[in-house]
């Protein structure tokens, strides 16, 4: 950040020159103050009202395009959130999992990176289910959800560290992830409760199209984590 000094030089402008323009200026103040004034319309939100998981997910694609830290941060629940990596990412070294810190650790750094040119995200949503005994037993709210998300495809686009005049695109294409949602009654819009994103889990698919070099979106996370 660099400071920059005004190149017009300084004058010293007596009082009696200055209170003429201050009066003048002040009329006009008042002249242009009436109840007709017209307000500028307030800047309409992106974002989908969380009243529902379709709505959560349609927000996290939102809010990774458009670079939103905030409005990514907003998705999760503070308390509860926990981003579980795919086994196979685990036997490479990644850690089994992590919290909310690490969630918002990664996006802040992406998202604030100079070095980011493009962020592309899409998945299809699958139906929203109710929690049965596959799941895990932490989740005791029987007003709990979760949705399966397939065919996802990421791209994160930065600048070649070896070449600058290249870029080098993170590729994650054809995997899938299941989400937790839990519901907030005490928090409502229009009568309805808010949702919030309660688990992440990451889901490798063998077969699916591989690019130069695999990537999961775990892994992906793991690159933008502050040392």
């Amino acid at each position: 950040m660099f400071a920059y000094q005004s190149a017009v030089p300084r004058k010293l402008v007596s009082a009696a020159f200055l209170l003429p323009l201050a009066i003048l200026a002040g009329a006009s103040t008042l002249a242009g103050c009436d109840d007709d004034t017209v307000q500028p319309e307030p800047e309409e939100s992106p974002y989908l009202d969380p009243t529902s998981p379709a709505n959560l997910l349609d927000n996290l694609i939102i809010a990774t395009e458009l670079r939103d830290a905030e409005g990514y941060a907003a998705l999760f629940d503070a308390d509860q959130f926990i981003f579980r990596f795919d086994p196979i990412d685990v036997g490479d070294g990644y850690p089994l999992s992590w919290g909310y810190a690490e969630e918002l650790a990664w996006s802040n750094a992406c998202f604030a990176s100079a070095d980011v040119f493009r962020l592309s995200l899409e998945w299809n949503q699958g139906p929203l289910q109710d929690l049965d005994e596959d799941d895990p037993d932490l989740y005791t709210d029987p007003a709990m959800k979760k949705m399966l998300v397939t065919s996802i495809h990421l791209e994160i686009e930065i600048e070649n560290p070896v070449d600058p005049t290249d870029h080098v695109i993170f590729l994650v294409q054809g995997d899938r992830g299941r989400f937790y949602f839990e519901p907030d009654p005490s928090r409502l819009i229009d009568g309805q409760p808010t949702w919030k994103i309660v688990e992440w889990q990451d889901i490798q698919v063998e077969g699916s199209p591989l690019p130069t070099i695999r990537s999961t979106f775990g892994a992906i996370k793991t690159v933008f984590q502050p040392l």
